[in-house]
């Protein structure tokens, strides 16, 4: 008993110690240089470094001139009920964008190894896509699911798939994600980050039936995304 408790402890530890760092953060809002973490942690600068370089991949801290801090999607992160949050923050985006481009838009958000889609809005046509609602969907099956991945290089060592990689490193340059028929061969997918890439960061997903699509309405209603999130 005495040996599983004294492991479990120090399974525990460099969790710990990443709780400990987002704490100091978040207690500090005008951030703080390297020598006050270190100082402040009494922990290895390489190791605070690392840890910072994780909260910063997942979009939780930021580094500006030399001084670190957290970022207001920790706060959003931290909120009791993040889905609600994301949804009154973003649904009149969501809602816009689906007036202009007259298909389904959807919002996804990284959930583990999956993505889970937690607001959309359906154009109204004779012929529509059902969305994809809360279910989890494996990362590699969606184009949102993919523009995730591009901030997660430790999930895509998993992946053998080299035409997949290099569609996902393609996502990490230039921010887009496509899903040409490869999950339901009746439709089309593009997805976009709402906000600066990062594991945390919603993503909008347009998504049209194969018929209605065209390169042309795909690049009007990229244009519309940014336009509409412009004036968030």
């Amino acid at each position: 008993m005495r040996a599983n408790t004294s492991q479990n402890r120090s399974v525990a530890t460099s969790f710990l110690k990443g709780l400990d760092l987002m704490t100091v953060l978040a207690r500090r809002p005008e951030g703080l240089t390297m020598p006050a973490l270190v100082s402040r942690l009494n922990q290895p600068r390489t190791s605070i470094l690392r840890m910072l370089q994780t909260l910063e991949l997942y979009g939780l801290a930021m580094r500006s001139k030399g001084i670190w801090r957290s970022t207001d999607r920790f706060h959003e992160w931290c909120s009791r009920d993040t889905y609600s949050e994301i949804k009154r923050h973003y649904h009149e985006s969501i809602r816009a964008i689906a007036a202009e481009v007259q298909e389904l838009v959807e919002m996804g958000v990284s959930e583990g190894e999956g993505v889970r889609f937690i607001d959309w809005v359906q154009a109204d046509h004779a012929v529509t896509i059902d969305p994809l609602k809360s279910s989890l969907y494996p990362l590699h099956r969606t184009a949102t699911g993919k523009l995730l991945l591009s901030q997660r290089p430790d999930l895509c060592t998993k992946l053998g798939d080299r035409r997949l990689l290099t569609e996902i490193e393609q996502a990490r340059t230039k921010g887009i994600a496509w899903n040409y028929r490869e999950s339901d061969p009746n439709i089309i997918a593009v997805a976009v980050w709402a906000g600066p890439p990062s594991t945390t960061t919603p993503v909008i997903c347009i998504k049209w039936p194969v018929f209605r699509f065209s390169e042309t309405k795909a690049a009007k209603a990229l244009a519309t995304i940014r336009r509409v999130l412009a004036r968030l």
